[in-house]
């Protein structure tokens, strides 16, 4: 049998009374094991971390992959644009217009990819939700869906840095001579 007794203050000097009183109502019985709220938070915190501790490197090589391929993608992009950035450079674009272009072409992208996997994460809970998973169909926890986001939004930015930087390498003179 499990009871959940709120207390205001310090719950300490209930457990004594609480564990005298099911003594004298329910003879024979044994209280085993009282917890505080905090001390259940603490035992389920600890229980996820153990859960989740063996996908950290699964986790940290999808992170690089999505660095790789974000990477790999604006790359690719910068020098199918060759051309075109050196048009630009040679009728006088700066540097900051030139991060600002390839940096916004990798912004969008990487916001219409978290835009849709939130949609789809998000109907996904609700499926799962109300097939009986976890929780209740109207809260689905918010960091579930804002770190993940954040966490691409860097590494897409840190990703697009490199090939933004290639771009202000572009010779005008001559990728406009050989293309």
């Amino acid at each position: 049998m499990n009871f959940l007794i709120r207390a205001e203050g310090d719950p300490a000097p209930l457990v004594q009374a609480v564990r005298r009183e099911i003594r004298e109502t329910e003879a024979g019985t044994e209280v085993r094991r009282l917890y505080t709220l905090s001390e259940i938070r603490d035992i389920i915190g600890q229980e996820i971390l153990v859960g989740t501790a063996p996908l950290i490197p699964l986790i940290t090589i999808g992170l690089l992959l999505t660095a790789a391929g974000i990477y790999g993608v604006l790359a690719f992009a910068v020098t199918r644009r060759a051309r075109e950035l050196a048009v630009r450079l040679a009728i006088g674009a700066t540097d900051r217009d030139v991060i600002r272009l390839v940096s916004g072409h990798t912004s969008r992208l990487v916001g219409i990819g978290a835009f849709i996997g939130v949609a789809i994460t998000f109907g996904l809970s609700r499926i799962v939700r109300a097939g009986g998973g976890a929780g209740s169909l109207y809260d689905p926890p918010a960091l579930a869906f804002v770190v993940p986001v954040l966490i691409l939004i860097v590494i897409g930015l840190l990703a697009s840095w490199i090939p933004s930087r290639r771009a202000l390498k572009i010779n005008p003179a001559i990728v406009l001579r050989t293309t």
